[in-house]
């Protein structure tokens, strides 16, 4: 199975968090499911592969669309996939897709919506072009292109909200909120309302969702003790191991060693 990250050109990085291209070499012989916490990021997907389900505590079981956005999620979710892995996407910094595509981003959180339905007819010619591409830079070059004229078309400028966010993320949600806003002179509930249209959630509630998807990539490495549970606790800003646990089991509907013994993330599908 492979799986490979691209960087976006310098005019879009403050967009754009990276490209990927996910695909198989063979057909699966037998389905596979594929878990994902909650990271922070919403996505554009086309799939140019076998259709695929999506399992969540909020959706249930649903059939993804061929090409879709994604906003905000705010639990674990699984990918139940089988046959042809074939897709490719663009990750977003926490406000791109409000920057560059002008939706309100509280409508989109735990949904996988219908790139047809948001953006219109236009986007079967960028599909059918990804599908028929043959090479992996051709079909980043093509959604990049795509994505670039957004960019033209929508003008887009990073604002507060997208200072505020990012530095959500560089801090892995160890950031007192309250503050960040005094630094900024901005009102709260004016500031509150355009983070909430732009990136889908609250501050405060971004700022949890980062924390504990950058705690579950640390477990799911096991690049430390597993048995050291206070370190853990320390680097993911957590003041006692009670609040840590019940933070990491509401998102995740698993308790930390459980999740650390069993997680399907996409890491344990890769070969080195």
């Amino acid at each position: 199975m492979h799986y490979q990250k691209y960087q976006p050109a310098a005019h879009l990085r403050p967009f754009v968090e990276c490209y990927y291209i996910w695909e198989n070499n063979q057909v699966l012989t037998q389905p596979i499911t594929v878990e994902s916490p909650p990271n922070g990021f919403g996505s554009l997907v086309f799939n140019f592969g076998t259709p695929y389900q999506l399992q969540s505590p909020r959706r249930g079981t649903i059939a993804v669309p061929t090409s879709f956005l994604s906003g905000q999620s705010t639990s674990s979710y699984q990918l139940g996939l089988q046959g042809q892995i074939g897709m490719v996407g663009a990750v977003f910094r926490p406000a791109g897709l409000n920057s560059l595509f002008g939706l309100p981003m509280y409508e989109f959180t735990d949904e996988r919506v219908e790139l047809a339905a948001v953006l219109g007819d236009r986007i079967h010619v960028i599909q059918d072009q990804i599908k028929e591409t043959p090479d992996r830079a051709g079909r980043i070059g093509l959604l990049e292109a795509f994505l670039s004229n957004q960019l033209i078309q929508q003008g887009a400028v990073t604002d507060r909200t997208d200072y505020v966010a990012n530095r959500i993320v560089d801090q892995r949600g160890i950031i007192n909120i309250p503050s960040l806003m005094e630094e900024l002179y901005v009102c709260r509930r004016q500031f509150e309302r355009k983070f909430l249209q732009k990136v889908g959630v609250s501050p405060k509630y971004y700022a949890r969702i980062r924390r504990v998807g950058y705690l579950c990539s640390l477990l799911a490495s096991q690049r430390w003790n597993v048995a050291d549970w206070h370190d853990v606790i320390y680097r993911a800003g957590y003041y006692d191991q009670s609040h840590f646990i019940r933070e990491f089991t509401g998102f995740t509907g698993r308790v930390p060693s459980l999740y650390v013994r069993n997680n399907a993330e996409l890491a344990n599908f890769l070969t080195a």
